[in-house]
């Protein structure tokens, strides 16, 4: 009986070494963005590295429509059903932190400091509200200059290295209504800033309180003057207020000699313009001597209420890393590590732009920025027709500006 029962239990333990394995539990990571198609088919392929990497989970991701993404997220958060992790437009980030609904990163992921030393300086600012850092930049891009270089050569100037020689080549290039000089995108900030910044203009001080001082400095004013007095000279373009050529195209079939934009138009032109060679140089230099633009991209960020935080963090690790950043610029994705600056497996036009990037300034962080924006445009087109001064304009849009920052 003894032996029966002996052979009975090697029985049962060689029927369980033998069996297959038990399913490991995994835990699913969901996540939220709005990539384009050739980011999405990248992202895939990533997320498939991911997770042979980490069998214990599961990436989720989602794809929304940028236009249906912030209500797509509201209405999530109000039914306590939000995404773990979500990649958000840099504006978006002070407004969802004020809501109570992420999670502060310099407190939650343990190697926080060390990632935040490796990541341009600008993007990882526009993270930053309230005295915490809200996300990490995941993508990034800025604006520097683009220049007709025959229409260059043949006027016989020199790509234009500070402000003053910007402004010189604006009117030496501009023939009446034939070609302008400069054409500038609209009066919305983003359009003005990279020459804004560049001129040590601020509209804030940097804990966000007050635009007295700031806004309406000298340098502030210096900076909205010199696009004002161009425009007045007819070296800007008169699309600025509306209607005319747009600048992409006006750049291409050489009405602008010049104009400000990203590294989206190697692929705009490539596409549209197949024939227009697009040149690049860094923004022109301000008075101190230094150059500067403004900052572009999306953040990740950690939902507060995440049941996964630690494979969720895990996985906001990885999109920091070497391999996944570098993977994204295969379809044209900067990435935000400064270390990568003159990489051999970057494309090559993105050189200028990660220069460019390691003095681009984040516009304001504020969960009001979209109205301060609306008050910053309003001022400038002031200016331009006229009905104000600049100084005017500027300490007008100060008081305004103050009043949303007091509430």
């Amino acid at each position: 009986m003894k032996r029966l029962s002996l052979t009975l239990a090697l029985l049962i333990v060689t029927c369980l070494m033998l069996a297959p394995a038990a399913a490991q539990d995994t835990t699913t990571v969901r996540y939220w963005h709005t990539m384009s198609d050739p980011e999405t088919a990248k992202l895939d392929e990533q997320i498939a590295a991911f997770e042979a990497a980490h069998p214990d989970i599961d990436i989720e991701a989602t794809r929304y429509a940028y236009n249906d993404f912030k209500e797509a997220l509201l209405t999530a958060i109000a039914g306590g059903e939000p995404p773990d992790v979500a990649r958000l437009d840099i504006v978006w980030v002070p407004e969802f932190a004020e809501l109570g609904v992420l999670a502060a990163m310099d407190e939650t992921l343990p190697n926080f400091n060390e990632l935040a030393e490796g990541l341009f300086p600008g993007p990882l600012q526009t993270n930053y509200w309230a005295g915490r850092y809200w996300g990490l930049p995941l993508n990034t891009n800025t604006q520097v200059l683009l220049y007709n270089q025959a229409q260059f050569e043949e006027a016989g100037l020199e790509v234009p290295a500070t402000v003053q020689d910007f402004v010189s080549a604006a009117c030496a290039l501009t023939e009446g209504d034939q070609q302008y000089g400069y054409a500038l995108g609209g009066t919305y900030f983003w359009a003005p800033a990279p020459l804004f910044y560049a001129q040590g203009g601020q509209i804030t001080d940097p804990e966000v309180t007050t635009a007295e001082g700031y806004l309406n400095s000298e340098a502030s004013v210096q900076a909205f003057q010199t696009l004002v007095d161009l425009y007045g000279e007819d070296c800007v373009s008169p699309n600025l207020l509306g209607g005319g050529i747009g600048t992409a195209e006006g750049h291409a079939t050489g009405l602008y000699s010049m104009i400000v934009d990203g590294p989206w138009m190697v692929d705009i032109y490539k596409n549209d313009f197949p024939d227009f060679e697009v040149s690049f140089a860094p923004i022109p230099a301000g008075p101190e001597g230094t150059t500067s633009s403004v900052v572009g991209g999306e953040n990740v960020v950690l939902f507060a209420d995440s049941p996964n935080q630690e494979a969720a963090l895990e996985w906001i690790n990885y999109l920091l890393s070497e391999d996944y950043q570098l993977a994204m610029s295969e379809v044209g994705v900067i990435p935000t590590l400064s270390r990568l600056v003159g990489n051999e497996a970057l494309p090559e036009y993105f050189g200028v732009f990660m220069d460019q990037l390691q003095t681009a300034q984040a516009r304001t962080p504020t969960p009001h920025w979209s109205e301060i924006d609306n008050i910053i445009n309003n001022a400038f087109q002031f200016m331009l027709r006229g009905e104000k001064t600049v100084e005017e304009a500027l300490n007008d849009a100060v008081t305004e500006v103050d009043t949303l920052l007091a509430e």
